[in-house]
């Protein structure tokens, strides 16, 4: 086999001013990175979700993003983040996934996962965002994951998805959500994730990439490599992640006949333009709209 390249960025939280937020210092990382990538020219791009900072409610800034991203001189494929369809289910939350937020991601991007097989490598992205929260797309998610399992097996298969699998390991308890917040919101609460880690190893992968968290770390389980992706827009030290690097930047992977191989590459410069509004993921109630440096329409607001 001829050796060749793909990408794989993530947590890119491209926004506009007309937001009731906006951090102009993350627009400019990313088309730091995009150049980076130009400069690589891989034969594709994975994005693994978090395209946006508020997508999910601002169909501008999803429609901004994939204009952007159709530019580029080769083909990408995108799965959501949070901040593109929702928030992990948690109940009477206003932040919280819902279809037709799901519904807006696909109705922009074609899909909210995707399977293709390049060069011998199989690729599988999927939206693991709806586990648990009873909407329609759940379903369609759990169907399309069992399917996956009978598709035609390659030489190597890499696995990408937004949220991380687990945490720390495979069998840790599910994070209580008020003592143990940021755990709870990176990682996939049991039974979804037992069921998403036997559906993934049925199909015999090398690599999973997950993203969200905004920090680095590979973790090798039963001959099984869990890389999780750094953010391009802001970083993030984990706790207890001794090993675990903050820093900004993507994945290059390099295919051979040997496997899949990735290397980390920094972003060449960091930006630290200010910008302005709250970060978390504030209710729509305490959205303030007059902050913005660019009015709003009724139509950017969904009214």
């Amino acid at each position: 086999m001829t050796p060749w390249t793909f990408v794989h960025v993530s947590d890119i939280h491209v926004g506009t001013p007309r937001s009731f937020r906006f951090q102009p210092a993350w627009n400019a990382n990313w088309q730091t990175a995009r150049r980076q990538i130009l400069d690589i020219d891989p034969e594709f791009l994975l994005l693994g979700g978090d395209l946006t900072r508020d997508g999910s409610t601002h169909r501008f800034e999803l429609e901004q993003v994939k204009k952007d991203l159709d530019s580029l001189p080769f083909p990408y494929y995108v799965i959501p983040g949070n901040h593109d369809v929702g928030n992990k289910y948690q109940p009477d939350t206003t932040t919280a996934i819902k279809q037709g937020a799901v519904d807006q991601f696909r109705e922009i991007f074609g899909s909210d996962h995707c399977s293709f097989t390049h060069k011998d490598v199989r690729f599988t992205g999927f939206n693991a965002l709806p586990a648990g929260s009873g909407i329609p797309a759940e379903t369609d998610m759990w169907n399309w994951l069992e399917a996956q399992v009978d598709q035609p097996r390659s030489p190597h298969h890499v696995w990408f998805l937004h949220p991380a699998l687990f945490v720390e390991n495979p069998e840790e308890p599910n994070w209580n959500v008020e003592t143990n917040r940021l755990e709870w919101i990176f990682g996939t609460d049991d039974p979804h994730r037992t069921r998403m880690l036997e559906i993934i190893r049925k199909t015999d992968p090398d690599l999973v990439i997950t993203s969200h968290i905004h920090c680095r770390k590979s973790v090798t389980i039963e001959d099984l490599t869990f890389q999780y992706s750094s953010a391009v827009a802001f970083p993030q030290q984990v706790l207890g992640w001794e090993d675990g690097d903050p820093t900004l930047g993507f994945l290059k992977c390099d295919v051979a006949d040997a496997g899949v191989t990735h290397s980390f590459v920094p972003l060449a410069q960091v930006s630290e333009e200010k910008g302005y509004g709250p970060g978390g993921s504030p209710a729509f109630e305490e959205r303030d709209y007059t902050i913005s440096w660019e009015k709003p329409s009724l139509k950017d607001l969904g009214l």
